[in-house]
């Protein structure tokens, strides 16, 4: 996990929508 991309990728935890 990419230090800039944690934040999304936390994101992604809760909405899995953001993946794609």
């Amino acid at each position: 996990r990419n230090a800039h991309n944690f934040p999304l990728d936390l994101a992604a935890v809760e909405a899995p929508s953001i993946t794609g």
